[in-house]
């Protein structure tokens, strides 16, 4: 499987203007209006980034966003990159349907990037990534279980069968059959598509954040944390199985407080919603 990867026979690709936008982003005389207008070119991505915006995730009540550029000033440059990266996932990997629930995928995908956002807001350690940064590693961190699902589709039913019938978690009996979990299938992918190294750790590493890079392991924690939380809160996938630990064990790792687990854990219900509507 590792082998087929690497040559990434057939696999998903992302649109150029995520590649523009990455340029454009790192010059440090671009603005935001040069990020606009190269969204603009792709009337499909304007489409859809301005339906996100006026989602419930991000636009407030009675607020309406009528133009990428409104879309750009509100949520800041970064952000819109990260949803941009979003929307071309989801569009890059279509409605094709194996043993996943795809509706189910992406809230829980979302719910996972807007929580990993803001646990980075509260914990996060290093300066050079971003809360927008850490969204885009919540939102791709089950990438590879799309990637199992849609090109080893024998092998995914498979492992699901396994898992059905013996319990235990997807990602260790991923390992067992095929060699690697979906976390590292994810982490390639990102790798070939060229997104930053930090994305493709994180996402390879969401189930064992003790084996990523020393500088990268509370990135890879904090993305355990937001999927152990939305697991456990009722946001989880259920081919996946029970959450990797506790959420008061993993927050608690994180430096949290107990007043403090409480209020992320009742913050739940409301990110979940916005996760439904932001993907609506």
């Amino acid at each position: 499987m590792r082998d087929l990867l690497a040559r990434g026979e057939n696999l998903p690709t992302l649109p150029t203007v995520v590649f523009q936008l990455h340029r454009v982003l790192d010059d440090e005389r671009a603005g935001a209006r040069d990020v606009g207008a190269i969204i603009e070119r792709d009337p499909s991505l304007t489409i859809r980034l301005l339906r996100a915006a006026n989602s419930a995730a991000f636009a407030r009540p009675g607020q309406r966003i009528g133009s990428v550029q409104s879309a750009v000033a509100m949520l800041g440059v970064n952000q819109v990159r990260a949803v941009c990266i979003a929307l071309a996932v989801v569009k890059a990997f279509g409605q094709r349907r194996g043993g996943l629930d795809h509706t189910a995928f992406w809230v829980h995908a979302a719910a996972v990037g807007m929580l990993a956002r803001r646990l980075w807001e509260r914990f996060g350690n290093d300066p050079d990534i971003s809360a927008d940064d850490v969204y885009v590693a919540g939102l791709l961190h089950d990438t590879g279980l799309l990637v199992i699902e849609q090109h080893f589709p024998r092998e995914f039913t498979e492992v699901l069968a396994e898992r059905a019938a013996n319990g235990g978690r997807l990602w260790q009996v991923e390992e067992e059959h095929l060699g690697m979990d979906h976390g590292a299938v994810g982490g390639l992918l990102i790798g070939r598509w060229g997104l930053p190294p930090y994305l493709a750790e994180a996402v390879t590493n969401h189930h064992h954040p003790h084996q990523a890079d020393e500088r990268l392991q509370a990135l890879c924690r904090v993305v355990q944390a937001a999927e152990v939380l939305c697991t456990d809160g009722g946001v989880g996938l259920a081919e996946e199985g029970s959450a990797d630990c506790s959420p008061f064990d993993v927050l608690t790792e994180l430096g949290a407080d107990e007043g403090t687990i409480e209020q992320i854990e009742a913050e739940l219900p409301t990110l979940s919603e916005k996760a439904r509507q932001f993907l609506a």
